[in-house]
């Protein structure tokens, strides 16, 4: 039993290990961090609100293994105005650049991936900030990227994939 309960806090350790992002900012910027999401997951009367998810490895479905709902991950997101395929640079598909269109704000999400912003009716594009780009992997069938509606007095509820390191 010991033994396997040393396996098993070595394996977590080694899983942790594996984390490309590492924490480098000093405690002061982290705190003013920390008050931002706060101030960020205030409560919205209309705008945005979700979860960021982030899922990976093999999600083919297998009777042994139902595929992994992913787990909240800590990321920006940015709003843009609705932003169509052809005013911006792509990269492998999800990654994107030099976005023609105006950003309308910017929300960091908790530990868990959980976020809410106030935003104006209109339809937005919601993309991630991650290493290659701005991550956004949906499009509508007018090759809109990752396109939200946000409705008078409504708050629109999204479930955020980060999925470009998946298998499916």
């Amino acid at each position: 039993m010991a033994k396997f309960l040393l396996l098993a806090l070595l394996l977590s350790q080694c899983n942790g290990a594996n984390q490309t992002h590492q924490n480098t900012q000093d405690p002061m910027e982290s705190q003013e961090q920390a008050k931002q999401v706060q101030e960020q997951q205030a409560p919205v009367a209309q705008g945005i609100r979700g979860q960021v998810l982030w899922v990976s490895g093999n999600q083919m479905p297998s009777p042994d293994a139902p595929p992994s709902k992913g787990r909240g991950i800590q990321r920006t997101l940015y709003v843009y105005e609705l932003t169509n395929a052809s005013q911006t640079q792509t990269t492998e598909g999800v990654f994107h650049t030099g976005i023609q269109t105006t950003l309308v704000t910017q929300v960091v999400t908790d530990a868990n991936g959980n976020f809410a912003v106030s935003l104006k009716p209109g339809t937005y594009s919601l993309f991630s900030k991650e290493e290659k780009g701005l991550f956004a992997s949906i499009y509508d069938g007018g090759m809109n990227i990752n396109p939200v509606e946000v409705q008078q007095g409504q708050v629109t509820s999204v479930e955020f994939l980060i999925n470009y390191q998946a298998s499916y």
